[in-house]
């Protein structure tokens, strides 16, 4: 079969789940012919194999936060040089200056019209 052909992780969960549905089932059917014995190995079996299913889909998000995390280390964007403004935004002033600005050039025309 091969490395690069194996099906990712998932679907074996999917398998997994399906199969512990499918022994929960057939423990339904054995309890409602009386068969309560049977019933109870088959729910006992279901419930390892949610339980497996379940610490199989904890240990795949372990091993993914892992793996982004490590990727994380490698990410250099913080280091990075900003990008060079502008000509316009070099000169502009700034947001409170062009306030005060407008603010006088406002009482300005407020005062020449009186």
């Amino acid at each position: 079969m091969g490395w690069y052909n194996t099906p990712p992780a998932g679907a074996y969960v999917l398998l997994l789940a399906d199969e512990a549905k499918r022994l929960q089932r057939e423990a339904g059917s054995a309890f409602e012919r009386g068969d309560y014995t049977r019933a109870s190995a088959l729910i006992g079996d279901a419930e390892l194999l949610a339980e497996d299913v379940h610490n199989l889909v904890g240990e795949l998000e372990r091993r993914e936060i892992g793996g982004l995390m490590t990727l994380a280390l490698y990410d250099v964007r913080a280091s990075a040089q900003p990008a060079p403004q502008s000509w316009w935004e070099r000169l502009s002033p700034s947001r409170s200056v062009r306030l005060a600005i407008s603010t006088s050039l406002a009482i300005s025309v407020a005062l020449t019209e009186y």
